[in-house]
């Protein structure tokens, strides 16, 4: 292992890439190279697990990424089997630290079914060079990622604090807290009680801060990126108000747009979704602004925009909507990504007006027109 007690201070009060590698001979090229770069993290190569560990417990709150072979040049035959020791030690520190992770190795067959859903684990071929690896933690670091995810970082810190801040300013005295937890005690059967309480006040302070961190987006100088109005669902519930599904085996997206008391009360027997048409924006300044302010004419249609999640976005086209029962609709379609819940909400608004709209019987426009000239010519007669 680089010895740590060779830390540069600065680098060291900036953080470190804990590197997990079998092969010293490997390690030591690696930090070599590393010295040469302009980096602002302290470089530690670890031969064995015991090592990797031991720097963990020692410098947990320092750590700014991990790189790890996934498999050493002595692997057995479980470990290329997809079983390696690795593996089994960055799967648990994977779950604890938001970090990025980057498997650097010669068997990446081994793991084709796996980490297919993490977008911070990073799988890297060892025939490509381990710079690619650095270029790409000095990119992250340089653009403010590590920041808000690893230990001490924004989540941890700013975001816990602004939720606490958030929360208690929410109550100006202590008794309203009191006459909560006396509703709930009464409403609860005693063995429930404790958990209602959690989930209650967890979602209470949740929502605040929510309802706080998107107040600066009246200002016109901080907007929301795209990638704000679109999330990777992680409830349980099957299939939500919002949602974006796409047919199987078959380029057809679509919408859900049934009313979220439905779901929440498992009452649901059919899914009611509208279509989302492929489209080709003008990229104009002025055109993309009207799409994505909706100041588009036409009162059936609501432009997605396109994003990482939903690539080339797309056109709601709330007068193709379709019913499916919900057992049809899970085994037909698959799920992509949610809108938030503003987009979602004005969207289904849009699908309101448009069903509330009644209508009358046409009027002929000659006659329309010609009654005009009458009242207008009697009016005159009658001023004279």
């Amino acid at each position: 292992m680089v010895p740590h007690s060779s830390l540069k201070k600065k680098k060291m009060g900036n953080g470190i890439i804990l590197h997990l590698e079998n092969d010293k001979t490997l390690i030591e090229r690696y930090n070599n190279l590393y010295q040469q770069l302009d980096m602002e993290f302290e470089y530690i190569g670890c031969s064995t697990t015991e090592e990797f560990n031991s720097v963990i417990n020692d410098q947990e709150r320092n750590i700014k990424a991990i790189i790890f072979d996934l498999i050493g040049s002595k692997a057995t035959k479980e470990e290329l089997a997809g079983n390696p020791e690795f593996l089994t030690v960055i799967n648990e520190k994977f779950v604890k630290y938001n970090l990025p992770i980057f498997i650097y190795s010669g068997h990446l067959e081994s793991i084709d079914d796996k980490y297919t859903r993490n977008g911070t684990v990073f799988k890297v071929s060892k025939d490509d060079s381990i710079q690619d690896i650095f270029d790409k933690i000095k990119f992250l670091s340089n653009s403010g990622f590590i920041d808000v995810f690893c230990p001490g970082g924004v989540l941890e810190s700013e975001i816990k604090a602004e939720l606490n801040k958030s929360f208690t300013n929410q109550f100006s005295q202590n008794n309203q807290i009191e006459e909560v937890l006396k509703s709930i005690m009464v409403s609860e059967k005693p063995e429930n009680q404790k958990e209602r309480v959690k989930k209650v006040f967890k979602r209470i302070a949740i929502k605040t801060l929510s309802s706080d961190l998107l107040a600066p987006v009246a200002d016109s100088e901080d907007k929301v990126h795209p990638i704000e109005h679109f999330y990777k669902r992680q409830s349980k519930l099957p299939v939500w108000t919002g949602d974006i599904w796409s047919e199987k085996g078959r380029d057809f997206t679509v919408l859900v747009l049934t009313p979220r008391c439905d779901f929440a009360t498992k009452s649901v027997t059919n899914i009611i979704f509208c279509e989302i048409e492929k489209i080709k924006l003008d990229p104009s300044p002025k055109n993309l602004t009207n799409h994505l302010r909706d100041n588009l004419l036409g009162k059936a249609k609501r432009y997605i925009p396109d994003n990482i999640f939903f690539p080339g976005g797309g056109m709601v086209n709330l007068a193709k909507y379709h019913t499916l029962s919900f057992d049809q609709f899970i085994d037909q379609y698959s799920y992509n990504v949610t809108l938030s819940d503003d987009l979602t909400n004005e969207i289904i608004g849009k699908f309101a007006y448009y069903f509330l709209r009644t209508g009358i019987t046409n009027i002929n426009e000659q006659e329309f027109e010609a009654i005009i000239k009458a009242v207008n010519s009697e009016n005159k007669d009658v001023e004279k």
